[in-house]
């Protein structure tokens, strides 16, 4: 019976995806976006997230200033760390992709529809001018969401950095936001099987535009980097704690 469940949820979600990205499209002329932001962040990742029985918890907010236009970088644990920063981001966000999702029927031809960046990292001439072409989509308004470690982790630990997102960043000296994800492993884990669990978003203090500026691009990673092992390390002890006092809170084993 449990087997079926998670059959159905698996047909829902791919549904699910593949209607939010043919509104994506069908909307795409449309100006500011079209239909994205209503899409991704009252549609899309909630609705995932309700699909798998996840929970979410969001903080942080505070750290963010209206009308500010930011690159946030997170930790990457799983796929489903999209959908619970769509939904959890005041902001909707665009993304850097791998080239090879363009490939993709409907759902790649919508990310290209609305302005994503494709990055083909089989060609470095072609890869810089996706990145100079993110950062003058945030000076246009757009916040980028990156992943800088590159790949989901498979040990649950922060990995090194790579540096593309940091060169965005300092083209247009744009404040970066770090942002930790504790749960997403359990919701669905790399073995690809959907599951209920509980995810919790920490959002951080920005590194500032100025400072972005200051830094060459190998210290800005390093501090970047500091930044975010530092909150994942603070929030996943708020996490333990909570847990060991009958708070009910699944989490991955994340740590800095």
């Amino acid at each position: 019976m449990n087997e079926i469940v998670r059959l159905l949820k698996s047909a829902a979600v791919v549904v699910l995806c593949t209607l939010s990205a043919l509104l994506v499209l069908l909307f795409s002329w449309l100006p500011r976006g079209g239909v994205y932001p209503f899409v991704s962040q009252k549609m899309w990742g909630p609705g995932l997230l309700w699909l798998a029985g996840a929970k979410m918890e969001v903080s942080g907010l505070e750290n963010l200033k209206p009308g500010v236009h930011y690159i946030y970088y997170a930790n990457h644990q799983s796929y489903y760390d999209i959908p619970a920063l769509c939904a959890a981001v005041p902001a909707p966000l665009y993304f850097i992709a791998k080239h090879e999702i363009l490939k993709v029927p409907v759902f790649g031809w919508g990310m290209y529809a609305i302005g994503m960046v494709f990055v083909d990292r089989t060609n470095p001439e072609k890869a810089k001018a996706s990145m100079a072409k993110a950062a003058k989509g945030i000076k246009k308004g757009k916040s980028i969401l990156a992943f800088p470690e590159g790949t989901r982790t498979k040990t649950g630990r922060l990995q090194p950095f790579k540096k593309g997102i940091f060169h965005v960043a300092k083209k247009g000296n744009i404040p970066m936001v770090p942002v930790a994800i504790h749960g997403s492993r359990e919701v669905l884990p790399l073995s690809g099987r959907l599951a209920s669990g509980h995810i919790r978003v920490v959002v951080g203090a920005p590194i500032s535009g100025e400072e972005v500026e200051s830094l060459p691009v190998g210290d800005l990673t390093k501090t970047a980097h500091d930044a975010l092992s530092t909150l994942l390390a603070e929030s996943r002890i708020k996490v333990l704690t909570e847990k060991s006092s009958g708070h009910a809170f699944r989490e991955s084993e994340q740590t800095a």
